[in-house]
């Protein structure tokens, strides 16, 4: 049951604060716990023991009560002012700006800017970012050399973990463990410097890894580019007459990475998240996300539509897939988000991009059948009545992906260490639930 109670301010004045009343059946003891912006602490429930109120402290605590809760689908693990979601609205903010907002009027380089320092950058803001990333974007040549070790088959999470390893081998002074020292807790101005190393490395490995796939090399950066011209400049996707990106594919990657750069607390930030609370390197924070980003629940899920589309073979054979689908013979990766009870938000500027890279839709086979499942799925009972809409992810193919999407979402996950590293430490370090009978031990 909840309830209200009273508390004195630092003026004397009285305010009331929400409060859950347990009572445990077991001892008949009674335990208020605080409710704070419609959480409760998991810690308060270890004062509620077997031994209620009796024996000593350390074992009531010992024997407290935990909460079991697999794959945290009510639990929250932080707080944040980064990225909020209305999942049954439909509807995303970073920093109190929506999507919209930000995808009319800015570019990507304003968003990452405002994702990681929590502002908008004003013009000379905005010139040093660019001009930082810009200096720190050419690989050394160690990474060069472990990107070229791999077959041109590696999926791309593979390659970007050994990549971005060697390049923090380069410098091991930012490595904590290196220096015998914590090196960012609290420590702003080294939390800056490693996020700009981390995603100029970041784009700079995606990069590599994309020439890697096409057989080619590298091309230098450019000092005065943004982020979205350099990445596809330092891929070779350029303009044959101009010999630099085409407008609209900047402007298209812009919208991408926007869409792409942060979704509150995924598996992947999470994971991020973990590694970071053990003070850990920026550039290890972003592997360990890019590792959960690759299993088939996750990220990987998009490279399962991708196969999918390829299996259906073109738009025709789509009615007699959703049929299949429905009879239960195998799963449409790309529809249904553990989030959104209605139509993901970002799929309108997805669809959007991806109508101007293709230009004739027709003449992509997984473009085209992509489009036409979203179609007629649309129009199904079996999806609309059970809330399943197609995700961002549906339509992207894996180069674009590996390319692209990661390079995006690095943005957000700098964006949540740099926030962790503001606070206080905190380790984090699950329980679990013991089921062997323990009088045989």
């Amino acid at each position: 049951m909840s309830d209200l109670i009273q508390v004195s301010t630092a003026k004397g004045e009285r305010k009331a604060v929400d409060r859950l009343i347990v009572i445990d059946s077991r001892t008949l003891v009674s335990y208020d716990i605080p409710i704070t912006n419609n959480a409760v602490k998991a810690t308060d429930f270890r004062k509620i023991s077997a031994h209620g109120l009796t024996g000593n402290s350390l074992e009531r605590y010992a024997t407290g009560l935990r909460i079991m809760e697999p794959g945290f689908q009510n639990t929250a693990v932080a707080e944040s002012s980064i990225t909020h979601i209305d999942g049954v609205k439909g509807i995303i903010h970073y920093r109190g700006y929506t999507l919209d907002q930000l995808i009319e009027n800015h570019d990507f380089e304003d968003v990452s800017f405002l994702l990681v320092w929590g502002h908008l950058p004003s013009i000379q803001e905005k010139l040093d970012y660019r001009t930082k990333l810009a200096a720190r974007l050419n690989p050394p040549q160690s990474v060069v050399d472990t990107i070229k070790c791999f077959p041109r088959i590696t999926p791309y999470h593979l390659m970007f973990v050994a990549g971005l390893t060697a390049w923090a081998a380069t410098d091991p002074t930012m490595i904590p463990i290196h220096m015998g020292a914590e090196l960012y807790l609290g420590k702003m101005d080294a939390v800056d410097k490693g996020v700009l190393q981390t995603m100029a490395a970041s784009i700079s490995v995606i990069a590599l890894i994309y020439c890697h796939y096409q057989g080619k090399q590298i091309r230098p950066s450019d000092a005065h580019a943004s982020l979205a011209e350099n990445i596809l400049l330092m891929m070779g996707i350029v303009d044959q007459t101009t010999n630099r990106p085409d407008p609209k594919m900047v402007r298209i990657l812009n919208s991408l990475w926007t869409v792409y750069a942060d979704h509150e607390m995924t598996n992947s930030t999470a994971a991020s998240l973990h590694v970071g609370s053990g003070l850990a390197d920026p550039m290890s924070c972003v592997s360990a996300a890019v590792c959960s980003g690759s299993g088939p629940l996750h990220g990987g899920a998009i490279d399962l539509a991708y196969k999918t589309f390829e299996r259906i073979g073109s738009k025709d054979n789509v009615p007699r897939a959703i049929e299949d689908v429905k009879a239960g013979k195998f799963r449409l990766s790309g529809y249904g988000h553990r989030i959104y009870k209605t139509v993901d938000p970002r799929v309108k500027h997805l669809k959007k991009a991806l109508n101007e890279l293709s230009g004739n839709i027709d003449a992509n086979q997984h473009l085209s059948v992509a489009l036409e499942i979203d179609r007629i799925a649309a129009q199904d009972d079996y999806f609309t009545s059970r809330n399943l809409h197609t995700n961002a992810d549906l339509g992207f193919k894996p180069e674009i992906i590996t390319a692209l999407m990661t390079a995006g979402r690095v943005s957000g996950i700098l964006a949540h260490w740099r926030e962790q590293m503001e606070k206080p430490a905190t380790l984090w370090r699950p329980l679990q639930i013991f089921t062997r009978d323990r009088s045989k031990l």
